[in-house]
């Protein structure tokens, strides 16, 4: 009897460890997980809770941080206690507790009840600061050259002609510079982190190793406004006694040959430089700083020249071995130069750092000619080749890279333009040495190999790919081969195109950080990529590059400001940001933007007459209409404007500014009307010059009065289906929004037709012949765009229909609603989003359709299922409407609308 009253008690107890062990929780502070570099007051705490039940949610959380991990349950040591919150929040909690200090480690844990009210405690996490203000810095700025520069009040030089006017101090020296310094440490240490950068790029070395894998660093940005520092942990880096610091530095953005000194070049013009700053914390309780001052010293590097368009070479015999150890003897070196420090304000480097990511083998060799070798690596992208050789010293081996090969087998540069995308290794022969450029960078499928007097044996070549860390969170298959193969080419495109901030192009004399590229791409990149930190890093960059005199926003960043015409490309900051929200959910993105964006669209409304903006010179860029010039079509800016009016008054609303809402509604109006009243022919039904981007944005803006709304989608249907067999004329702009325009008024079967179209122009002609995305349908010049790869956002939100809401930002609730083209056999996405995986994934088979579906917990989704009944529908072998987590809406279109709870989903339709 007694046992069998424990019985129900004991089953208790092990179904509430069951539902405990099933919950899993995952913890972020600023996006990142136990980060090292933390530079606000205020960060902000984020976790991803994981269960197998359906239905599981949070009802409210509590967030503890404390100085020590032992603790975080000792109330008196407690620096922050949220309490406990009513609430299924579980990103953006911010930190409101007690100041914290630079240089610090805190520790962080989160307590949720779930849908039973059950406690689930966290592991815990942590997270450490880096310098909160510009003023803890007490480093130097150090350098090889001379003290004062001839800069100009900007920092940069508007042209080349301004540069040759100041006398000519600072001399482009193609080589990199060692600096070194020995220090002592005089206890055993606890702890030791150095916060260090180098202009162009630096490598850091202590005790003679390479501290961290950065690669490219520091990324690039306006250096008059911002310069990225580095954060590392080195404990165990050092040592009790005698320790060497080194640093290797290049010439990145910062130094460059004057040749390419042009506004849509490279604007800055200084010496080689770096600041470093360590701070050692011993076991004794003491600590200690060492810092960049005269006591370093410098020497030549054994890179002879490094640009970031031409390459660089590396001479092996002058390789100075063991020179960042404490041993070595550098008494000709010479005492370095303390200098000026750049205008821009110092920021820690929070978003991933720029990494060889993964390494691939060439898939074949060829040799057109005697002592000529040239590897296929098989996948055009970014980075270099590491080689290893064995040959005589003083052999000179030169590296050429191309996107290109020849019938004879022979490299084909034309796409690197007026780059000449060369390295060059000098042997010291001394067997085997390996190779792998440190300074530059390359965008290239083929890479030539040759050598004078001839070519050494090349034991081993191995391609590295180089990109910002982002990881990929998002996949996407399908049963179509030719649109997987664009996913594929648009995903290579991605990865080559993040260095720091988001390029056009790796390959050839250009590789900036055009607005328009990123804007078209966004979503695509929000997608398949954890993107939140590096897109937080560029809109800062273009927050601070604001013109100040006007309140204009530039088209390229990284770059300081010049003025140019180009809304389409400028308005990318007001778009990229809005779309920001939606997937991140993160207020404060808009609370730090707004007040920018704000003073932008002054400026807009000074250079409007009547609401109309005249065009600038860019505009469709790209479009294969007949007859069409850059700024086309014309009515691109004004569009643009309403579109920017439209995001600031819900911005604006978001942040409770009803002045301010009022007023960009307003204004959106009075653009809508002067917009149709301009470039609206209510006769024929067409906007502007009636191609197919001129129509197709106003539907994607919902501008079209509703009463003509279908006169004129059935002009642009036509003009592709008929006029065009089912082509496509648009340029950059006009291929993403036609597509979401299509999707977004029930003709999603039309852009289905042009992401499938064979033969000139389409995205299957494009990967047909390459591996990556190019800029033209022509595909002419760059074969390493990624602006062509927007349709794969199409593959998310309409084939597979997980689609993010605007009411709901960050995925709080999602609709999953795809389009099941007659054509395709099956499509599957998956998306890590700020909630957690969501996933949507359907098949055809003889007995019906079936639909899988998982929502992270604290999500919900409405489904939307082809069948005209919901007795049609399954869930699980059940009927959906019986089924746990389901409920039933409504029935529209064809489509059957259940929502959901958290949890996964089988749904089936019986034919």
């Amino acid at each position: 009897m007694k046992n069998i009253i424990f019985l129900p008690i004991f089953i208790i107890f092990l179904l509430s460890c069951h539902t405990y062990k099933n919950i899993e929780l995952l913890l972020k502070c600023e996006y990142s997980k136990n980060p090292v570099n933390i530079d606000c007051q205020h960060p902000h705490f984020s976790w991803v809770t994981k269960s197998d039940t359906r239905g599981q949610r949070q009802t409210a959380y509590q967030v503890l941080v404390s100085r020590s991990k032992n603790n975080l349950n000792n109330e008196n040591q407690i620096l922050w206690n949220s309490g406990k919150k009513s609430s299924s929040q579980s990103s953006h909690i911010e930190y409101n507790g007690k100041p914290l200090n630079n240089n610090s480690q805190y520790f962080w844990k989160v307590k949720i009840w779930d849908k039973d009210n059950q406690l689930i405690e966290s592991d815990v996490a942590e997270f450490s600061t880096a310098f909160l203000s510009d003023t803890v810095w007490s480093a130097n700025w150090i350098a090889a050259d001379p003290v004062a520069e001839a800069l100009s009040d900007q920092g940069f030089y508007q042209s080349l002609k301004e540069q040759y006017e100041f006398a000519d101090t600072v001399i482009y020296d193609g080589g990199s510079v060692l600096l070194r310094r020995e220090i002592n440490c005089l206890n055993d240490i606890k702890r030791a982190r150095v916060f260090v950068t180098g202009l162009g790029f630096y490598e850091l070395y202590i005790n003679g190793e390479k501290i961290g894998d950065h690669v490219l660093a520091p990324a690039k940005t306006n250096y008059n406004k911002q310069i990225l520092y580095d954060t590392y942990d080195v404990t165990h880096q050092l040592k009790n006694g005698a320790n060497a610091l080194g640093i290797h530095l290049g010439n990145g953005w910062f130094n460059p040959y004057k040749k390419w000194w042009r506004p849509y070049r490279m604007q800055w013009f200084g010496s080689k430089r770096a600041i470093l700053q360590l701070h050692v914390e011993y076991q004794n309780g003491e600590t200690q700083i060492f810092t960049t001052n005269e006591q370093w010293k410098y020497s030549n590097g054994p890179v002879t020249f490094n640009c970031i368009y031409d390459g660089e070479i590396y001479d092996a015999n002058l390789e100075q071995p063991n020179w960042a150890k404490p041993e070595f003897d550098d008494n000709e070196w010479l005492p370095v130069k303390t200098v000026k420090a750049p205008h821009g304000k110092m920021i820690s480097h929070t978003m991933p750092a720029i990494k060889v990511i993964g390494h691939i083998k060439p898939v074949k060799k060829h040799q057109p000619s005697e002592g000529v070798y040239v590897y296929d690596m098989g996948q055009n992208f970014t980075g270099w080749v590491r080689v290893i050789f064995d040959g005589k010293k003083g052999t000179k081996v030169k590296l050429r890279f191309a996107e290109d090969i020849n019938d004879d087998n022979t490299i084909n540069t034309t796409s690197n333009e007026h780059a000449k995308a060369t390295a060059i290794y000098i042997l010291k022969g001394d067997a085997p040495e390996i190779y792998e450029s440190r300074f530059t960078y390359f965008g290239f499928r083929y890479v030539e190999i040759t050598g004078a007097p001839e070519c050494p044996i090349i034991e081993n070549v191995t391609g590295c790919v180089v990109h910002t860390d982002c990881e990929q969170t998002g996949d996407f298959e399908c049963g179509n081969e030719t649109v997987n193969k664009i996913h594929k080419a648009t995903i290579w495109s991605q990865k080559s195109n993040m260095l720091g901030y988001p390029m056009d192009c790796p390959q050839r004399d250009e590789r900036l950080g055009w607005f328009g590229d990123a804007q078209v791409t966004a979503e695509e990149a929000m997608f398949n990529f954890d993107m939140p930190l590096f897109y937080k890093n560029w809109l800062s960059g273009i927050r601070e590059n604001q013109d100040e005199k006007t309140g204009d926003i530039p088209i390229i960043s990284p770059r300081p400001y010049i003025w140019d015409e180009g809304v389409e490309w400028s308005s990318t900051y007001i778009v990229l940001t809005w779309l920001y929200y939606i997937y991140y959910g993160d207020t404060q993105i808009l609370a730090d933007h707004f007040d920018t964006m704000d003073r932008y669209m002054q400026f807009l409304d000074s250079i409007a007459t009547d609401y109309i903006l005249k065009p600038g010179w860019i505009g469709d860029w790209g479009s294969l209409v007949n007859g069409w010039k850059e700024g086309e079509p014309e009515s691109v800016p004004t569009a643009f404007y309403y579109w920017n009016s439209v995001i600031l008054s819900k911005m604006a609303a978001v942040l409770d500014k009803k002045d301010k809402q009022q007023k960009f509604e307003k204004l959106a109006q009075n653009i809508k009307n002067a917009f149709n009243k301009k470039f609206f022919n209510e006769e024929s039904n067409q906007y502007n010059d009636g191609s197919q981007m001129a129509n197709a944005f106003p539907l994607f803006l919902k501008l079209v009065p509703p009463e003509h709304k279908q006169n004129v989608l059935n002009n642009l249907v036509q003009d592709i289906v008929e006029t065009n067999k089912g082509h496509l004329t648009t340029g950059v702009l006009g291929s993403k929004y036609m597509i979401d325009a299509l999707s977004r008024n029930n003709r999603a079967d039309v852009a289905w037709l042009l992401a499938t179209q064979t033969g000139y122009p389409s995205w299957s002609d494009m990967v047909a012949k390459y591996t990556t995305m190019c800029e033209f349908w022509t595909l002419k010049q760059s074969h390493n765009h990624v602006m062509t790869g927007s349709i794969d956002a199409f593959f998310y939100k309409t084939l597979t229909g997980i689609v993010p809401l605007e009411s709901y930002p960050g995925f709080s609730k999602v609709m999953i609603k795809p389009y099941i083209p007659e054509t395709l056999e099956y499509a599957w996405a998956s998306i890590q989003t700020i909630q957690g995986t969501i996933s949507s994934g359907w098949k055809k088979k003889e007995s019906g359709l079936t639909l899988n579906v998982s929502v992270p917990v604290n999500a919900t989704a409405d489904v939307y299922i082809p069948a005209a009944d919901p007795d049609q529908v399954f869930e699980s072998g059940k009927p959906a409407k019986t089924s746990y987590g389901i409920k039933y809406i409504n029935t529209e279109n064809n489509y059957v609308i259940f929502s959901i709870q958290s949890g996964t989903y089988k749904f089936k339709v019986k034919n």
